[in-house]
């Protein structure tokens, strides 16, 4: 007799519950959104797959906080469609699904649709390697390189932000 082994998902499980989403990890509550504080939703990839998480759906709410749940998570395809009735634009397909680098993109609402969600920027103390050795060196984690950068939201969606918070 073959026996079957049940690979758990690691990045947890979204439901939703009223108005809000839910996002549970290890039998935990993680995170709570009201769907009513959205603002603007949207998508991001880094490159911390495949052993990683590395593909977001992110909520930005009405006082400019964004929360992010992993792409992978356990019934996103549900949820998505939900909010896809719920806010009348097609969220179940994605835009950055073959991407393995930092990249981002807004979602909802439509006219924002495809612009960059977050911006980047260098820490205050940023100094990246220049030459190959030196990236090899700062890839495997030596030398003195600070590659650090700052995740901010856009200004067009902090504009979105300040119009819906009116």
């Amino acid at each position: 007799m073959q026996r079957k082994i049940k690979k758990e998902n690691s990045s947890g499980a979204v439901r939703l519950q009223g108005d809000k989403v839910l996002w549970d990890l290890d039998n935990k509550n993680i995170l709570q959104i009201d769907l009513n504080d959205i603002a603007v939703i949207g998508e991001y990839t880094n490159s911390d797959g495949p052993y990683f998480d590395d593909w977001f759906i992110t909520f930005v709410t009405k006082d400019g906080q964004w929360r992010s749940i992993p792409w992978y998570a356990d019934n996103i395809d549900e949820v998505m469609q939900y909010l896809s009735d719920k806010f009348d634009h097609d969220l179940t397909s994605t835009h950055l699904a073959n991407s393995t680098e930092w990249k981002s993109v807004v979602r909802y609402p439509s006219y924002l649709e495809d612009k960059e969600l977050f911006k980047l920027t260098p820490s205050e103390n940023y100094k990246a390697p220049k030459t190959l050795f030196y990236k090899i060196l700062c890839a495997v984690g030596l030398g003195n390189f600070n590659t650090t950068q700052n995740i901010t939201l856009t200004n067009e969606v902090k504009n979105q932000i300040a119009n819906t918070s009116r």
